[in-house]
């Protein structure tokens, strides 16, 4: 493996199992933001199979090894929002987007 390669954790979950995931991420550390790596040892998994996220794995290669250098989250969040509380011009641009 040469550059870097990016992989969905809910993919990587189906190929190789739970446990051998949670191996993976355990070896993932972030010493200038505890949470970060709190998240992605015991949060991200869990929020990728209740559907609340979608975790990004970001791999690079060290030594013809893939390592695991980082990530990112896309949370999956929806709001409402009554009709007369937004303009006819708003809510046109937000048509776009969702319902």
């Amino acid at each position: 493996m040469t550059g870097y390669i990016q992989v969905n954790l809910n993919n990587m979950l189906k190929e190789l199992g739970e446990n051998r995931v949670k191996d993976i991420l355990s070896d993932f550390v972030c010493p200038l933001n505890y949470d970060i790596e709190y998240f992605l040892h015991n949060k991200a998994i869990e929020f990728a199979k209740q559907g609340l996220a979608r975790t990004h794995l970001v791999f690079a290669s060290y030594k013809d090894e893939p390592v695991l250098v980082g990530y990112f989250t896309l949370a999956i969040k929806s709001f409402t929002l009554k009709k007369n509380a937004l303009s006819n011009g708003m809510r046109k641009r937000i048509a776009k987007f969702g319902q």
